[in-house]
């Protein structure tokens, strides 16, 4: 090898070695809207699961074998509690993806699973199965990208509607309080710095609405990251409306807390509460918008919880 090619070949391997190393991207978390929607297809073939039912159980039983199977650990939270019909058993579902980093806060990713009990074949499709079928694939899809900095918790609630026809007093939210002030009790509440909601966002016509009892600075990240990711129609910001919901549960144990609601369901919310609360009013295409919201908006939210 002559003298200048042996110069050149060092130039080119010093300069190899002296520039600076290109960072591999990270693969964006992926949402599979299939699947997801295989799992509204299950919740809803169990058909009414009212709160201590024996559809409810089963339910139940699916969700902790779909949890084992994405490599989490599903923990059973069972009590009872007084009703205006009696005493009922309730149970929630749920999984802890544990931090990395020590001490360091905690994410709260909710939804319910039960269904009102009602006149007529009350499925919840919307109402309580895709909040059920879209936190299922997130706990995948998060499982599966193994731990983060931050510590996750899928939480499956039962109990959220109310008993009587309408919802008053305590007669509701009975898994959300139950965690809730086991959490304040335990002294564990402080570790969460965000609690999100998913709720009734199957909906064919998705129309996330700003739902005033959340905490402000939460839905408008969530508003702002649906507009980064070309989400933002689904967003309707002009649309704001207090919605009673399980969220306040922990936003009452000083849990800063969002619902991510779409409370306009069919002509007039026509298909709310009642027998067409089914599959055919219900859209894969809308899962996946929720979720991708999600996945997208978590690294916003962990660095809003670490703030």
């Amino acid at each position: 090898m002559t003298m200048w090619k042996k110069l050149l070949l060092i130039s080119i391997l010093a300069a190899a070695c002296s520039s600076p190393e290109v960072p591999v991207q990270k693969a964006e978390l992926a949402f599979n809207k299939d699947r997801a929607w295989s799992d509204l297809e299950a919740v809803v073939a169990f058909g009414p699961r009212p709160s201590g039912s024996a559809a409810n159980a089963q339910l139940r039983d699916f969700l902790a074998a779909e949890l084992t199977a994405a490599g989490l650990v599903p923990q059973r939270e069972p009590f009872t509690d007084s009703t205006p019909v009696g005493p009922i058993d309730f149970e929630n579902v749920f999984a802890d993806l544990a931090p990395t980093v020590p001490d360091a806060p905690w994410i709260l990713l909710t939804t319910h699973f039960d269904t009102k009990v009602l006149p007529g074949h009350f499925v919840g499709a919307n109402d309580g199965g895709s909040g059920t079928a879209i936190l299922l694939e997130l706990a995948r899809a998060l499982a599966a990208e193994g731990p983060r900095e931050i510590g996750l918790r899928f939480l499956f609630l039962d109990g959220e509607e109310a008993v009587n026809l309408d919802w008053e007093g305590d007669d509701n939210t009975y898994g959300s309080r139950y965690h809730a002030q086991k959490l304040r009790a335990n002294q564990d509440a402080g570790r969460f710095g965000a609690c999100v909601l998913l709720d009734m966002l199957g909906d064919k016509d998705l129309a996330i609405l700003h739902e005033t009892y959340s905490r402000r600075e939460l839905m408008e990240l969530f508003e702002q990251e649906a507009v980064r990711l070309g989400l933002g129609d689904y967003m309707a910001t002009r649309r704001w409306l207090p919605v009673k919901d399980d969220h306040l549960s922990f936003a009452a144990v000083g849990i800063p807390s969002v619902d991510l609601i779409d409370f306009e369901y069919g002509p007039n919310n026509a298909y709310w509460h009642n027998d067409k609360d089914t599959l055919e009013h219900c859209s894969a295409d809308s899962l996946k918008v929720a979720g991708d919201l999600v996945l997208g908006a978590l690294p916003a939210l962990e660095a809003w919880v670490r703030r």
